[in-house]
């Protein structure tokens, strides 16, 4: 499935930062966006597009000035060799990205073939989020992992240390925060009952991330169908997630 997912980032300090968003991965050579390849970044409606320039550039400067002119910017594939990221990425940040109506925060769909990348924003209140793996530690087998982050967390009610059912089912997984007041035994009953598991909403603190965690993994993700390498197609309100497995069908681009 040539779908893959991002999210729009800051760049920089709180005060002057800039939108930011960033593509990486082995799937980046693949479609011809290699080490040091050009790339065009233009905004179009709905998002935006980026378009592969590795050969046959006449002149430089005249790609850049008729990219300036159409609202885009210039940017080049580069490899990473740090201890969080490793392979190709391509970074573009600036004003580009809000001309294409895009916010901190959007989550993205990323549909991409050879030498072409489109990126769209989500409906509200879907994400898309990409199945990782993470090593058993008894077996050394590695597993699926569920790893949902960010400040959107806080704003349905899934607040650092905040408890919640897991329920699951074929293709489906939905957690439910428990906010009223609760005796611990009686979730627990419940739970246990439902064939439901208990988590604990986390906050990391790290590299790669600095906010609301919730973190998942093994036998349950594969028990509902979930395996490394697919999507989640994430829906949510306040006190509720659900997760289920991509279907292309609910994206238009």
């Amino acid at each position: 499935m040539n779908i893959r997912t991002a999210t729009v980032q800051r760049s920089g300090r709180a005060a002057d930062s800039r939108p930011r968003i960033q593509f990486m991965g082995n799937w980046l050579t693949e479609t011809g966006f290699v080490n040091g390849a050009l790339v065009q970044a233009l905004p179009e409606p709905g998002g935006l597009v980026f378009k592969l320039f590795n050969e046959n550039i006449a002149s430089y400067s005249d790609l850049y000035c008729s990219t300036k002119e159409r609202g885009g910017s210039l940017g080049r594939i580069y490899i990473s060799d740090t201890k969080s990221v490793k392979g190709p990425v391509f970074v573009t940040t600036g004003k580009h990205i809000s001309r294409a109506g895009l916010r901190f925060g959007d989550s993205l769909a990323v549909k991409y073939e050879y030498g072409l990348i489109r990126a769209r924003r989500l409906e509200k209140n879907v994400r898309l989020i990409n199945v990782s793996k993470a090593r058993d530690h008894k077996t050394g087998v590695y597993r699926p992992w569920a790893f949902i982050w960010g400040d959107w967390l806080n704003d349905i009610g899934f607040t650092p240390d905040t408890l919640m059912t897991v329920a699951s089912e074929p293709g489906c997984i939905t957690f439910t925060a428990q906010r009223a007041p609760i005796i611990y035994s009686e979730i627990v009953r419940h739970a246990r009952k439902n064939k439901m598991q208990l988590l604990q909403v986390s906050y990391k603190t790290g590299q790669l991330t600095n906010a609301t965690v919730i973190s998942m993994r093994g036998s349950r993700l594969e028990r509902a169908g979930f395996g490394m390498d697919d999507i989640f197609y994430v829906t949510y309100e306040y006190g509720v997630i659900k997760l289920q497995k991509l279907d292309p069908a609910l994206i238009s681009f």
